[in-house]
């Protein structure tokens, strides 16, 4: 074990904010722009930056115009099942579109549209090519904060590999943090942050096995699809100095964990991300046939295969594999993606001893999405419709995948107001502290839509952010920042 070195020294920040991730990068960035003279810092456990945001890969949603706004709000709000806070997701609408012109600026595309599960528009954005649209995103403004660094002396400062073990509260207030890190020696040196505002930006706890025992007993038994580093610490930081959790026993399974050949029972499993399914991907169960709304929301989805033999289901893609050629191809290589022929060789794959059968079956498909039929599972969005297929052994390129419900998000977290300011339980503000991004419970209710993840990284970590600078130039108090 490391040695403890209490070194006494002593840093200091005008704004610390804990998490590398999406919400975090997009604090650290609103920030740096809105009061270029402060000294912001940026805090990350990981040696590297990025957390789950970088991992994300269906998209980023965003209101379409004036009159899209209030179905984006209800469907979030349907999603979340009644629980959704309403300012909260107004805010998260209402800013949506600028989030996306402060990621645009700074060099992201985001050109392609696509139709999550759940939504009655396709207003989820990603990019046309290369990496995952959250590996792309975090990649960009990273490159940015590099830049800065390079062109001014007056840049944010950011740290990796680094503990935070301790919110600072004074005389009612945040007043800074106490971390640890590793230094050149091996030892571990101890650290105090000044900083009269802290932003939490330190995501979820799906990868806890502690935690979600906890809070969903029986939810630990699932694979997970987040990185290790998914456990929770914003939440005990938070505590220790009074706020409140909500939402805590929502925790949502995504629908479509990859299942590796090599590796069935592994505990962490890729994403086959909803991009899938919005292009036109259909489950089967393992006995070839469909049993649910492939564009229903997530958790509809992942109780309709927990209910189908074997707890598992495939996914079989067809023209909307096009668009997905980038992620199709390294899924592919990694062995998780089998590209087929024709129907015969599909029903080899899904081991169906009839193919004539799995013909039938998507046909039907192929007829409802032409509108020659009503779909018996009410779908009534088909992205890339299904051609006719002659005979099972006619050519079509078939995508296939086997999938599994995995944990994925928790919608639960630090309780938070619109404003990202933290609260206690009596719903009286924490000054100083604010919370973005996974770890802040409220906006997505019960279930989370697909898309709004990198929506409220971006919406609220700069909420915070405008906040944090907002109660930096008026330090006795008053009205909070209007936005």
């Amino acid at each position: 074990m490391a040695a403890h070195v209490a070194t006494g020294a002593c840093r200091r920040a005008d704004i610390a904010i804990v998490g590398g991730g999406l919400a975090g990068l997009a604090a650290a960035l609103e920030a740096a722009a809105l009061a270029p003279a402060r000294a912001v810092l940026l805090l990350e456990k990981e040696p590297k930056i990025g957390g789950n945001s970088a991992k994300a890969s269906s998209g980023i949603n965003a209101a379409l115009d004036a009159q899209d706004a209030p179905r984006f709000r209800d469907d979030t709000l349907a999603s979340g099942g009644g629980l959704s806070l309403e300012p909260t997701v107004a805010k998260l609408v209402g800013q949506s579109p600028d989030a996306i012109a402060f990621l645009e600026q700074r060099g992201v595309d985001l050109s392609v549209l696509s139709q999550l599960g759940g939504h009655s528009a396709a207003r989820t954005h990603r990019n046309a090519k290369g990496p995952n649209v959250g590996f792309a995103i975090v990649s960009a403004l990273q490159k940015t904060i590099q830049d800065s660094a390079a062109a001014s002396s007056k840049a944010i400062e950011v740290l990796t590999s680094v503990s935070v073990d301790k919110v600072r509260y004074e005389d009612g207030k945040v007043v800074g943090l106490q971390i640890s890190r590793t230094g050149e020696s091996g030892a571990v040196e101890n650290e105090t942050i000044d900083a009269p505002v802290v932003i939490l930006a330190t995501g979820g706890f799906s990868a806890s096995q502690e935690l979600l025992k906890k809070f969903v007993p029986g939810m630990e038994e699932f694979p997970t699809t987040n990185g290790p580093w998914a456990r929770g610490e914003g939440l005990a930081l938070a505590q220790q100095v009074g706020a409140d959790l909500l939402h805590m026993d929502k925790v949502q399974l995504h629908p479509t964990g990859f299942i590796n050949p090599k590796d069935r029972d592994a505990k962490q499993k890729f994403l086959a991300p909803e991009a899938i399914r919005g292009s036109g991907a259909v489950l089967l169960n393992t006995q070839g046939k469909r049993f649910v709304n492939e564009l229903a929301t997530r958790d509809r989805v992942s109780e309709a295969i927990l209910a189908q033999p074997g707890k598992r289901a495939f996914l079989a893609l067809f023209e909307g594999a096009k668009p997905l050629e980038s992620s199709l191809g390294f899924y592919k290589h990694i062995g998780l993606v089998k590209l087929v022929q024709s129907v015969r060789e599909a029903a080899e794959y899904l081991q169906l001893d009839d193919a004539n059968e799995l013909l039938r079956e998507l046909n039907e498909y192929a007829e409802s999405a032409a509108g020659a039929r009503s779909d018996r599972f009410g779908k009534s969005v088909f992205p890339f419709p299904l051609p006719h297929i002659e005979n099972v052994d006619a050519p079509v390129e078939i995508h296939v995948m086997e999938v599994a419900p995995a944990v994925h998000y928790t919608m639960g977290g630090v309780r938070a107001n619109e404003n990202a300011q933290v609260l206690r339980a009596d719903g009286s503000v924490i000054q100083g502290l604010y919370a973005a991004g996974e770890v802040a419970g409220g906006l997505h209710g019960a279930n989370r839509l697909g898309g709004n993840s990198l929506a409220e990284c971006v919406v609220f970590g700069r909420i915070a952010a405008q906040q944090a600078v907002h109660q930096l130039e008026n330090p006795t108090g008053g009205e909070r920042a209007r936005l």
